[in-house]
């Protein structure tokens, strides 16, 4: 199979906004189908993205970009599915296959109104190495709530496709509080090695950073920020999965709902039950929605 690069760089020059009431977000489908902003009264939830360029496989800490067709970490960019083995193309610098093609590719956009953009890719098989061809839209809703997300891909080939999907957003919140009841075991690599049950009730930015892989989450999630700002994340069942995410020192914390944990190809081809990896039938449609509620304290709001 011909193996067919990403763009060597993005062009995310091109911005577009949509606002309902204080709530404005904007996005730039060149810059891999990205979120630049997304803010309340001048609050930014997420680090805004003003870069316009940039290489493939030096994406910048910012915005939120989605994780298309799998979310994380495939162990040195090998994986067997139904008897066949499959080799990615990691792009420049990184040891392991990561995120999939998406973030790395320039998304049309099929539907913009005041306050809704509907950013979609069509991919051929063989980008970076994936064998499959797929579509993938992103459906941006933003209303007095906050920001939904409907994720939806479809398997364009003629032969099962095993997938994932997933939000990377870079918050600028402090901390986050949940409630997760499992938290998978990585190797020195960063990559899950089984998992097991615990109680996790919150991470916040440190000196250290952290990348936790967590499942069995509920699908919801409070960022909190000094000043008594707070975001709500809820998400579908279909996203079973958490990634805590932030480097040490840094100012933006990472919490990103995906449906596979790190690796998940990998490990359910070794036989583990809880990896989150889903399979498509040809011409088949997946689709999941997350929400972004956005609460501003309360003196903002009165």
């Amino acid at each position: 199979m011909q193996h067919l690069p990403v763009p060597a760089t993005l062009d995310a020059s091109e911005r577009i906004t949509i606002t309902s009431g204080p709530h404005q977000a904007e996005f730039a489908p060149g810059g891999g189908g990205r979120l630049t902003r997304l803010s309340t009264d001048g609050h930014d939830w997420i680090v805004p993205l003003t870069e316009t360029q940039w290489p493939a496989g030096r994406w910048p800490r910012a915005g939120s970009y989605p994780l298309a067709p799998y979310s994380n970490r495939v162990r040195d960019g090998v994986f067997t599915f139904n008897g066949a083995r499959h080799a990615l193309q990691s792009v420049p610098g990184r040891p392991h296959a990561i995120h999939g093609a998406g973030l790395h590719q320039a998304w049309t956009v099929r539907d913009v109104s005041a306050d809704s953009v509907d950013l979609v890719l069509e991919q051929p098989a063989g980008v970076l190495g994936w064998p499959w061809p797929f579509e993938c839209v992103q459906r941006y809703r933003l209303d007095g709530r906050g920001l939904s997300v409907g994720f939806a891909i479809v398997n364009l080939g003629d032969t099962p496709m095993p997938f994932g999907l997933g939000l990377h957003p870079y918050f600028t919140a402090e901390r986050v509080t949940l409630n997760a009841r499992r938290e998978w075991l990585t190797d020195a690599d960063g990559l899950p090695t089984g998992s097991k049950s615990v109680h996790v009730r919150e991470l916040r930015r440190s000196a250290g950073g952290c990348d936790t892989y967590l499942s069995q989450w509920e699908g919801r999630a409070v960022l909190h920020w000094p000043d008594g700002h707070q975001l709500t994340l809820h998400a579908d069942p279909a996203f079973a999965h958490l990634v805590v995410y932030t480097a040490g020192g840094s100012e933006f914390l990472c919490v990103e709902p995906v449906t596979n944990v790190a690796d998940a190809f990998n490990l359910a081809a070794g036989g583990e039950a809880r990896t989150g990896m889903q399979v498509l039938e040809p011409g088949a449609r997946f689709s999941a929605t997350a929400l972004m509620g956005l609460q501003p304290p309360r003196a903002a709001r009165s």
